[in-house]
């Protein structure tokens, strides 16, 4: 997989398939590898760009982890691999950085899926405070493979997805502790459900019945953003891609597909008369 100098650091990422550009944007503590779900069925309809985010994956950890910075470093990346517009797909704090592209460079964006994610990271609540120190507490005590094991129950508990998590469990224990916590540190300080009207292009919002993210602010997310549209798995945990993949690839292909048709429309369209 190819690496891109990008503003001075290493930008690793995924590039396969062929028709118009789809970027997938990972999660905290993850990599472009988290889509392995996605890839042998998204590619067969799109130009999959998987960069795994600073940091994370083969990217440099001493890029900037500031959430607008790492999502103007995507859209450098479009530049370098010459692709003018794309449809941008993030799950959780890829989709805060997805949301972020969308605000840079609303003419780049030809769609944006939010999987599993919000508007705003910071600890506003005693729930989402002690989420965030107990993470920090754990990680800067004992490194990320204790936390992998826990995240990776904690997606996928039921008896008959051992095997997802063992596999989610191994990639989240190549991560590094520093990077998880600058990670951390950079979503506790992101927030923009001011901005959220701002965002014009189609929208598809995903969320998990038993998400860390609870409907209502899904729902808050997805309303504020104009004619989105919001769809919400039952059952399903923050791994939405992967314990409900066939049903969330072929949601993602059908929005997809609706938003080109919608595109190609516009740009037919005859011009109205003076």
């Amino acid at each position: 997989m190819p690496t891109r100098r990008i503003e001075g650091f290493d930008c690793h990422y995924r590039d396969a398939g062929a028709g118009p550009a789809l970027v997938l944007i990972h999660g905290l503590g993850a990599s472009q590898a988290d889509w392995f779900t996605q890839w042998p069925v998204l590619t067969q309809h799109y130009r999959c760009i998987a960069p795994d985010l600073t940091g994370h994956g083969g990217s440099s950890p001493a890029a900037p982890y500031d959430l607008f910075a790492q999502a103007r470093r995507l859209i450098a990346l479009l530049d370098v691999l010459e692709v003018e517009q794309a449809h941008v797909l993030g799950h959780s704090m890829g989709g805060a950085v997805a949301q972020s592209m969308a605000l840079l460079a609303p003419e780049r964006l030809n769609s944006l899926t939010i999987c599993n994610s919000t508007a705003g990271f910071r600890p506003t609540t005693p729930k989402k405070l002690l989420e965030a120190l107990s993470r920090v507490a754990l990680v800067g005590a004992l490194g990320v493979q204790p936390l992998a094991g826990l995240i990776a129950y904690r997606l996928f508990p039921q008896a008959d997805q051992a095997e997802l998590r063992q596999t989610m469990r191994a990639h989240f224990s190549d991560g590094s502790r520093s990077v998880y916590l600058r990670s951390l540190f950079a979503l506790g300080r992101w927030s923009i459900w001011h901005r959220l009207g701002e965002i014009q292009c189609p929208t598809l919002v995903v969320a998990a019945e038993h998400d860390y993210f609870p409907l209502a602010e899904t729902r808050r997310l997805a309303a504020a953003i104009p004619d989105a549209r919001l769809e919400v798995f039952a059952g399903s945990r923050h791994g939405t891609p992967m314990d409900r993949a066939d049903a969330f690839n072929a949601r993602v292909l059908d929005f997809l597909a609706g938003a080109r048709q919608a595109a190609e429309s516009l740009r037919v369209a005859p011009a109205i008369p003076a």
